[in-house]
């Protein structure tokens, strides 16, 4: 299965569960009307608590590298295994997604995407992923992974956008 993606006009009923479509409300709640929420607004009390489990939390670092803050214990189930501590450059099979990392950051825009998960240790495992930027449009400082997993492959988001819009580096 092909990762399809989303990078335009998300829209909630497009997500693939009640935790991103919570953590996605409560990202635009957060935003108000700023393009970014403020790292501020990173706080796990007042997160939507079907939200926690599936939340891998990065930060950004100064040499196009990411470093995982927090992977949540639904994450770590349904991987085998537990991401905390390490640089995406030190997991396997996250090319693809270190790359559209790299465009959240640099152009502060969250973004859907689903597909194959092969990064894990599961066999046919598949995943979509809501991925929200906070900070200022200037610094992404954290960006924040809510995921869905499955044993089969997800219903693909509602606009496959097959290229990144042009601003991508």
């Amino acid at each position: 299965m092909a990762v399809q993606e989303q990078f335009e006009d998300i829209a909630s009923d497009a997500l693939s569960s009640d935790a991103q479509k919570a953590m996605f409300e409560y990202w635009l709640k957060a935003r108000g009307k700023a393009l970014l929420p403020p790292k501020s607004a990173l706080d796990p009390v007042e997160f939507p608590r079907q939200s926690l489990p599936v939340l891998t939390v990065l930060e950004p670092l100064e040499d196009d590298d990411f470093k995982v803050r927090i992977t949540g214990t639904g994450v770590r189930a349904a991987t085998g295994q537990d991401f905390t501590g390490l640089r995406m450059s030190e997991i396997d099979g996250t090319a693809d997604a270190h790359e559209r990392l790299i465009w959240c950051r640099n152009n502060a825009r969250a973004y859907f995407v689903s597909g194959s998960a092969e990064w894990t240790r599961k066999i046919e495992k598949f995943f979509s992923a809501l991925v929200l930027p906070f900070g200022t449009p200037a610094r992404v400082e954290r960006i924040v992974l809510v995921f869905s997993f499955t044993n089969y492959a997800p219903k693909d988001v509602s606009r496959n956008v097959s290229q990144r819009p042009s601003q991508q580096p």
